[in-house]
């Protein structure tokens, strides 16, 4: 208090706002909180007051009080002529003290206030109790709670400014302080990024935006016994404790649709919720289309005709949130529930075939008929290669009809696995080197899914990375792409919106490089499309094998004496010598037993720069051209 200040009760009626109060903004901004905070605990400031005309008094500091103390007389808390103790000032003086007040004043910092509410309720006071003794709602009294209960170690790295309030309300989640803890010390300092807080603590949840979440429902899993974890101070972030109940509950509500789906002739039907179903093969068969009865005909018509003349309406009238468009859409689905009655299936390719009840994006239940098992795709070639009327059908028949042989007949599946892994390893990192390639198979995957309602065998263009153990230099890639990502995946597309083209590039490169599966064995309809893939790629990256892979002693044991001698075949040894020194070579090696023959295939071929049929690139067509001399030969 100043020299200058006299302190005095004065009676509320008396007292009125001063010109002087260099506040001018916000000054009725809280003052029911501020009421019910002095009728609590009374009046805890002075207020300070110039003498005005007609023994009454300005207050110059400590309008929002006088403004609370009012609401509480016109509500009958105090009476009229309540007695407030005010610092009389004089009128030089007065500007400044108000000026001091309001610029000096400091908000309660968020931990001292975390501390007074989390006192009153070790004192027996509920959230509704503290929160209407302060004034403000009980919500803003929890979450005040719920950060008191955080770990020590949190708050102190509040106090030294090494994490954000915003961070320190994401760790509210978790009530396990040895939990929150572990997470702080994962985090770099200081503690900025929220979503990076909670998608720590909540590893192992569900979202509760998961498509198989939004597919049963939260009231359905907390029905079943379910918690679902949800923040205090994000209402969007809410948490699944138990994703296996979740699967549960949709596997069972999609179960419902299992026997009906059945009763249309299917031979099987399989629910897919969180696991891919084994052993299902390339094809798919497609219904066909029956000519629509006449009645169903005379109500496309009509449905049509009220369409177009609908749609000359909205034209017209160009009313963005008219309803009308409503009725449009309603007319439009009739039209194409009557033009789906009208799909029929071969009954004999349907025996063969099955259906597959899943949960798209969206959390919307989806059935994929059609499907075909790889042990069922050979019959099913047999039924439709009988079936088919006319030329045309032969011929878009023909690729997947005819017969092909086995694929390198004499190798082991182990050993052609190993191979087809080298090559699959060797294209992966070249995909990653070339964005042209990885742009070309990016859109060729995503035309195959939308225009034809397939995918490119081997190469999942949804960008799931395919568990195998790349080249190092791959690993290093990915490493780099994704160090600079951003934490939380809500921001990645206004991150990926700010990247320049080539970066973009880049990261799609090594994105469609770690989507490639091609490794294969032999004999499967799969298999022989992987190898297409493979050798299409391969030569579009012109991979020489011989920089990724050599044959080492372990290789040969593995192979039958059969492709260990063909192997021989092209060993140096033989280069330039007849054909009866072949054969001699040959038919001596040929009585070795196996461990020797490998052995000796190892010393000839492991440093030669060998690679087996499969691992050699063909040359691409127009690579090669003849020179002057060979022309001159072939002209003669």
């Amino acid at each position: 208090m100043s020299a200058s200040a006299e302190l005095q009760t004065i009676r509320l009626n008396k007292l009125t706002v001063s010109k002087l109060n260099v506040r001018r903004t916000d000054r009725k901004a809280d003052i029911d909180a501020l009421a019910a905070s002095i009728s609590a605990h009374g009046l805890l400031q002075n207020l300070s007051v110039v003498p005005s005309t007609e023994n009454k008094f300005e207050v110059v500091a400590g309008g929002r009080r006088l403004a609370a103390l009012k609401n509480l007389a016109k509500a009958g808390a105090i009476a009229r002529d309540y007695p407030v103790p005010c610092n009389i000032l004089d009128a030089a003086s007065a500007s400044e003290a108000s000026l001091a007040e309001n610029v000096h004043r400091l908000a309660m910092d968020v931990l001292d206030e975390v501390e007074a509410f989390a006192a009153l309720q070790v004192d027996g006071l509920t959230a509704a109790a503290i929160a209407q003794r302060f004034g403000v709602d009980t919500k803003h009294v929890e979450q005040r709670l719920a950060l008191a209960g955080l770990s020590p170690k949190i708050k102190a790295a509040w106090k030294r400014g090494d994490i954000n309030l915003e961070c320190m309300r994401a760790f509210c989640i978790v009530d396990d302080h040895a939990r929150q803890d572990a997470v702080f010390r994962s985090l770099g300092r200081p503690v900025t990024h929220a979503g990076s807080v909670r998608a720590r603590l909540m590893e192992g949840s569900m979202r509760a935006n998961d498509r198989v979440a939004r597919f049963v429902g939260l009231e359905a899993y907390e029905g079943a016994g379910g918690r679902a974890r949800r923040d205090l101070f994000d209402a969007e972030a809410v948490f699944i404790d138990d994703p296996s109940l979740m699967y549960q509950l949709a596997e069972k509500a999609l179960e419902q649709s299992r026997a009906e789906i059945l009763a249309e002739g299917w031979s099987w039907v399989e629910i897919c919720v969180e696991r891919q179903i084994e052993g299902v093969g390339q094809q798919r068969i497609q219904p066909q289309w029956r000519q629509p009865t006449v009645e169903e005909q005379a109500e496309l018509d009509r449905l049509r005709t009220e369409l177009d003349t609908l749609d000359e309406a909205l034209d017209a009238d160009s009313v963005e949130d008219d309803p009308r468009w409503d009725v449009r859409d309603d007319l439009a689905a009739a039209i194409e529930t009557i033009r789906q009655t009208a799909r029929v299936w071969d009954p004999a390719l349907q025996a063969l075939s099955g259906a597959v009840i899943s949960i798209d994006h969206d959390g919307e239940e989806v059935v994929t008929r059609g499907v075909v098992r790889i042990a069922d795709e050979k019959a099913v070639r047999s039924l439709r290669k009988k079936a088919a009327s006319s030329e045309t059908d032969a011929l878009e028949e023909d690729a997947d009809t005819a017969a092909a042989p086995e694929l390198h007949g004499g190798m082991p599946k182990s050993v052609l696995r190993e191979l087809s892994g080298a090559r699959t390893r060797a294209i992966r990192l070249n995909i990653a080197r070339s964005p042209a390639t990885a742009l070309a198979v990016a859109v060729a995957g995503m035309l195959a899914r939308s225009a034809y309602r397939t995918g490119l065998p081997g190469i999942d263009v949804a960008a799931h990375a395919a568990r195998l153990e790349d080249h190092p230099e791959l690993d290093g890639l990915r490493q780099e792409t994704l160090s600079d990502l951003p934490e939380d995946e809500s921001e990645i597309l206004a991150w990926a919106l700010s990247q320049p083209t080539d970066t973009l590039m880049g990261i799609l490169s090594v994105l469609v490089a770690g989507a490639v599966d091609l490794a294969h064995e032999r004999g499967s309809d799969g298999d022989r499309l992987r190898l297409e893939q493979a050798d299409t790629l391969a030569q579009a990256l012109d991979i020489d094998m011989r920089a990724f892979w050599s044959p080492d002693a372990d290789y040969w044991v593995k192979l039958p004496k059969s492709e260990l001698l063909d192997a021989l075949t092209h060993s140096p040894r033989l280069m330039g010598v007849s054909t009866k020194e072949r054969d001699v070579f040959l038919a001596a090696h040929s009585k070795m037993k196996k461990g020797e023959l490998a052995a000796r295939a190892h010393s000839l071929l492991g440093n030669v720069g060998y690679l087996p049929e499969l691992l050699i690139t063909s040359i691409k067509a127009g690579s090669l051209e003849l020179t002057g001399n060979a022309c001159d030969e072939v002209a003669a």
